[in-house]
């Protein structure tokens, strides 16, 4: 096969019609500063033959499911999973789930893990940043993590609004522009500190966008640990931590920040993503083609970052 085709997107988005509904009506059109795009599965499919991709892994985007009511939340949560399955088994070949849970509802999450897995044979799960200020590594989600932790889940993190925006700084700018690349390194570096990768060692957790800024920040992470309070001499490994976890590509990787992710991981932990459709496809190819002409992979790296790393991920796609 050619490494540029039967590529495997674990960064790519769709957007359910419930979900849509109550993005437009709690959220407007630009929630986050950003224009919510047109999707239909037709149009996915035309985009992924033109981009050589053989399945996409979809998943909701920001802001996520919970606009304020969490029983709300775990209706649109089951509506989103549900019309996510369909696809998948309309087109099994073509589109996987990653199924969303209506976080920070601990229980109601946890009966959508079991139903998304056992009903609807997700593949994964997406989990945002935050979900109303409560951050990945937060002790209270750990009920969940365990559940996930007892079905060896694959966890593909996506970053949303921080809990708090500062006010009259960049204020103009898009939400994803920075402080998604901000609440992707904050809630990974919760997840470390509070030794949470270490206590769920069976969650694969994928990191977006090349991983943010956690490679720029991995040595003075590690410098800071002396500085943390005893945890029964629990420090925490930063370089063994990063090292261990998967990061997807999508976004500007290329030129300057996949060189320094690559000092803390090697090409084996790497997963191909589009951000299709909130990226647009011109968009896509400029980006595929910066990734197909770096000297920072050879040909094998390419392949096992299109494909194969993440059918180890995912057998069922082999």
């Amino acid at each position: 096969m050619n490494h540029r085709q039967g590529k495997i997107d674990l960064h790519v988005h769709y957007l359910p019609r419930a979900y849509r509904e109550a993005l437009l009506t709690h959220a407007g059109a630009d929630r986050d500063k950003f224009p919510t795009p047109d999707w239909d599965p037709e149009l996915h499919l035309q985009f992924m033959d033109a981009m050589g991709i053989a399945t996409a892994m979809l998943s909701v985007s920001s802001p996520h499911l919970n606009f304020g009511d969490d029983a709300a939340a775990r209706v649109l949560a089951r509506q989103a999973n549900e019309e996510g399955a369909d696809l998948a088994r309309k087109y099994p070949r073509r589109f996987g789930l990653l199924a969303s849970l209506p976080l920070p509802d601990v229980q109601a999450c946890i009966a959508e893990i079991g139903y998304a897995l056992d009903t609807l044979s997700a593949d994964g799960f997406t989990m945002p940043t935050n979900a109303r200020g409560v951050y990945l590594g937060d002790e209270r989600l750990d009920p969940v993590l365990e559940a996930l932790n007892r079905r060896r889940a694959v966890v593909v993190i996506h970053p949303t609004r921080p809990g708090s925006v500062p006010e009259n700084v960049a204020e103009k700018a898009p939400i994803p522009m920075m402080e998604f690349l901000f609440d992707t390194t904050r809630t990974v570096t919760n997840l470390i500190l509070n030794r949470t990768l270490r206590r769920f060692p069976d969650i694969t957790f994928v990191v977006p966008h090349a991983g943010a800024f956690l490679p720029l920040l991995a040595d003075r992470l590690f410098a800071f640990t002396a500085y943390l309070p005893p945890a029964d001499h629990d420090t925490p490994d930063v370089y063994a931590e990063l090292g261990g976890l998967s990061y997807d590509v999508a976004g500007f990787c290329v030129p300057r920040q996949l060189s320094v992710l690559l000092g803390i991981t090697g090409p084996g932990h790497l997963l191909y993503g589009s951000d299709f459709p909130y990226t647009p496809q011109f968009g896509c190819e400029l980006l595929a083609d910066a990734l197909e002409k770096t000297d920072l992979l050879s040909d094998e790296d390419r392949r096992a970052v299109y494909r194969g790393n993440a059918l180890t991920l995912f057998p069922r796609l082999a």
